[in-house]
């Protein structure tokens, strides 16, 4: 056997085989409560962790193991001007950082969780290499294009002008992970350049409200009899009662209109395959309409029952950073440089259809994130909480953030979720439910002490 045979693709860099020992060493960190920062102590399920977000990535790993749905991440770019973890700011240094970070995030996601990280063109193909390692390749859902500046960029001085940054975004389980969506009239209001249309014929029935959806047959031509057998049937209406059954194709049922499935123009094949099978029909005849077609013949569609949502696009129009949004929150300063808005978080983690889930972010910044997940509480009624994690990285001495008072990053993020939560409950006071605003705040610190 030659030595070719032994040889394989592997992404590896100086300092890889340390970063994992890193990550599997057990931490000498504990958290302490700090009642006089925390807001709605008793209360609330949200936390703000305070310290190095590796080891607060291993004490988590205690309590929410498995419990994680969603964790959204805007990591260093590694550009040369990021403010957090400056020991690492070398390529292999960046890597040797996030892929132990990568690897303890991946033990909190829920089976059916996913992560969102965003990331521009610096760092982009190697975080590609790392995920495909620590969630496995086929675990890769999409890169996310997110057009955060319309008017373009050029900071090289060589090339185009750059108007759009990188989301990756990967599942722990594909075979598990749901569809990611968006609700119809938000994508419409805040993203207009990527949706429009969505009118929709809602009609009723004993089950509520539905939209006539696309037809049963399956387009493509390769889903025919031959390649499809099982899906290449008649389906039988009853004009009067409106049921719905399955047979043989040139069989009668007393009663019933047969629908034959949709000849081929392949010319080679008979018939188009349908979408459901037999006993999915059976099953779920409920959300399925027949209607008259112009010709005097019937047509089959599905019903769609939650027809205000639609999968959400690759591409983020029309939404900018979170600029403007935080220097209103604190009085038109500017303490905080490239914030990512609450409406893209709104985006992503939206796109989870799951209003108790637990969302984690490890580098919360100006805390974003937790902003987002208020306001989502707000407006639909949902339960999620947050997990905030950030490093009290120092804010430079003339910065507009320490002129203002505030002397790291921590006492920034804490102060905006504080006012974010005081406007959002002052705008959502009547709703039924009030939405959890609250967050309990721990800081690492030596488990000896």
């Amino acid at each position: 056997m030659s030595m070719d045979s032994f040889e394989k693709y592997e992404f590896t860099w100086n300092g890889k085989k340390a970063a994992l020992a890193r990550a599997k060493e057990p931490s000498r960190k504990t958290f302490c409560l700090c009642r006089e920062e925390s807001r709605n102590l008793d209360t609330t399920g949200n936390l703000y962790l305070e310290g190095d977000n590796l080891e607060v990535l291993k004490l988590l790993q205690e309590s929410f193991l498995g419990a994680v749905r969603v964790i959204y991440i805007d990591p260093p770019y590694n550009t040369g001007n990021d403010l957090i973890y400056h020991d690492d700011m070398e390529d292999s240094g960046w890597c040797s950082m996030m892929y132990a970070r990568l690897l303890l995030a991946r033990n909190l996601l829920m089976e059916d969780g996913v992560i969102f990280i965003s990331i521009d063109d610096n760092e982009q193909a190697n975080l590609k290499k790392i995920c495909d390692e620590v969630f496995g390749a086929d675990n890769y859902l999409n890169q996310l294009v997110w057009v955060s500046n319309m008017t373009g960029r050029q900071i090289s001085g060589h090339g185009a002008a750059k108007t759009w940054e990188s989301i990756l975004v990967y599942a722990k389980n594909i075979a598990v992970s749901p569809s990611l969506t968006v609700d119809v009239d938000f994508a419409k209001k805040k993203m207009p350049d990527a949706y429009k249309g969505f009118r929709k014929d809602i009609r009723s029935d004993a089950y509520g409200d539905f939209a006539v959806g696309d037809t049963l047959y399956n387009h493509n031509r390769k889903f025919n009899e031959e390649t499809r057998p099982t899906l290449v049937f008649s389906i039988f209406y009853n004009p009067g009662t409106g049921e719905i059954v399955t047979g043989d194709i040139g069989s009668t049922i007393e009663g019933f209109v047969e629908l034959l499935p949709h000849a081929n123009g392949d010319g080679t094949h008979k018939y188009h395959a349908w979408r459901w099978s037999r006993k999915k029909i059976a099953r779920e005849s409920k959300d399925l309409i027949v209607l008259p077609t112009s010709s005097g013949g019937y047509e089959i569609y599905t019903k769609i029952r939650n027809y205000n949502t639609t999968l959400l696009k690759d591409i983020i129009t029309n939404i900018p950073n979170g600029d403007s949004e935080l220097r209103k929150l604190f009085g038109g300063r500017k303490i905080f440089d490239y914030p990512k808005s609450t409406d893209l978080m709104r985006v992503l983690i939206g796109s989870v259809d799951d209003k108790e889930a637990v969302v984690l972010d490890f580098f919360s910044g100006s805390a974003t994130t937790a902003h987002a997940v208020m306001l989502l509480n707000a407006k639909d009624g949902g339960h999620r909480r947050f997990i905030m994690v950030q490093k009290p990285e120092i804010c430079e001495e003339k910065s507009e953030a320490c002129k203002a008072g505030y002397g790291n990053i921590c006492e920034i993020g804490k102060e905006r979720i504080r006012r974010a939560g005081d406007k959002i409950k002052a705008e959502y006071s009547k709703k039924d439910t009030e939405p959890d605003v609250g967050f309990i705040v721990l800081k690492l610190t030596d488990a000896d002490k």
